[in-house]
């Protein structure tokens, strides 16, 4: 992989560096947003295209000691003016405007909408200094977060509407050379004349990925065929609201000879949950087992390659859980309820069963149907085609995308003042 993407490099003639921007109101920088999308995503495309790259994160508290990213730097700004409310974000970030004015030779800017006011700014800095640069705007896979601003759009008339959150998000999509999209409902919505706007050709649909190289180099090696245990994985935050942890327990127990596996916290709410069916059934701790919080990506990966199902227990509404695309990547079967994304992540259930949400007959029905759903599953080999589309080395090879860096200016240098 790493040398067909030097190739590619090599062969297109391209230099420069791009420049990942994203404005963090809530939270302290760390890997557990960098190994999102958020890194992921301009990581890639650096690697394909042999660029280099900066991630920079304005943030109300900034994380001293995180100062890199896969060996790529990290540059943190310090939000100014913390007694002003988050509506007034635009004057909090003097420092990252200032280091904007003196870029040089920046080719490229992947940028994470979260602050549309913000953004735009940061974008127009960015373009005034490097006309040249080419902008990619990544948006989060909710799409009702694109319903709301939609309606917020309708909403407002004339002049008016230069106070509203759309005006400055229709900009950005306005000022994009392409905007990478996730899901299906959120394709659909930005290609339906979304802020009065023709997306087009800039419009590229993905779905939320790993890395492989990036997996690889924690020495996680892709699926392998072999024998597995008849193991169903739940993973994530297990004591949340929208998880809904214990209807997987009202459902009653997994198939004769499986196991239903949790990885996450087990806090103090969710423990008196678990004790309380416990005391109920006196094979609990047979059907069921808690792995607890697994950090290390190897140990998590070895549990989830050598089971067979993944279970996505939701009320919804939710993006693209990360999930979905660790199951591809270990080529699980999905059991998931039906939440928008089940659709994507399932191929509208051809490689998975999608259930009534909040339903433990459903989910019992499902539970029921899964052993023989698995064994067509694994004897399937046009599962294959489909998990490639949830690796970011494969989803971000598109004409769209790659044609942004054939026309980078080249020649361009290395460095930021």
């Amino acid at each position: 992989m790493l040398i067909k993407i030097y190739s590619f490099a090599r062969k297109h003639n391209v230099s420069g560096k791009i420049l990942l921007y994203y404005n963090d109101v809530a939270f302290s920088p760390s890997d557990a947003f960098l190994t999102r999308d958020f890194g992921q995503v301009p990581y890639v495309l650096s690697e394909r295209h042999g660029l280099d790259l900066e991630f920079w994160i304005s943030a109300k508290t900034i994380n001293a000691n995180y100062t890199s990213f896969r060996g790529r730097k990290v540059r943190q700004f310090r939000k100014m003016f913390a007694q002003l409310p988050d509506q007034l974000d635009i004057l909090k970030n003097i420092s990252l405007y200032l280091s904007l004015s003196r870029l040089k030779n920046i080719s490229h800017m992947v940028l994470f909408p979260f602050t549309p006011f913000t953004d735009v700014l940061v974008a127009t800095l960015a373009k005034r200094r490097a006309p040249g640069i080419r902008l990619i705007v990544k948006l989060d896979a909710n799409a009702e977060f694109l319903e709301r601003v939609a309606t917020d759009w309708r909403e407002a008339r004339g002049w008016k509407r230069i106070f509203r959150q759309s005006f400055y998000y229709r900009k950005l999509l306005q000022m994009a050379d392409a905007v990478i999209c996730e899901t299906s409902n959120c394709e659909r919505i930005l290609q339906g004349n979304f802020l009065g706007l023709d997306l087009g050709k800039k419009l590229v649909k993905t779905f939320s990925g790993v890395s492989q190289n990036w997996l690889a180099s924690l020495g996680v090696i892709p699926f392998s065929r072999g024998t597995r245990a008849n193991r169903i994985v739940v993973s994530g935050r297990l004591s949340i609201w929208v998880k809904y942890t214990s209807l997987i327990f009202e459902a009653g127990p997994p198939p004769k000879g499986w196991t239903i596996d949790f990885i996450g916290e087990v806090d103090d709410d969710f423990q008196k949950i678990i004790n309380g069916y416990r005391k109920k059934d006196s094979k609990f701790d047979e059907y069921y087992k808690f792995h607890g919080v697994v950090m290390d990506k190897k140990k998590y990966f070895d549990i989830m390659m050598d089971s067979r199902a993944l279970l996505m227990n939701s009320r919804g509404p939710e993006g693209f859980p990360n999930v979905y695309a660790d199951a591809h990547f270990s080529r699980l079967f999905i059991l998931t309820s039906d939440i928008a994304s089940s659709y994507d992540a399932t191929g509208d259930g051809r490689w998975g069963i999608i259930y009534q949400k909040e339903s433990a007959e459903a989910l019992r029905a499902a539970l029921r149907d899964l052993p023989a759903r698995v064994d067509a599953f694994d004897h399937d080999p046009s599962v294959d085609d489909y998990r490639r589309k949830f690796i970011w080395e494969e989803s971000l090879a598109q004409p769209a995308l790659d044609q942004l860096f054939d026309a980078a200016p080249s020649g361009t240098g290395h460095s930021i003042v």
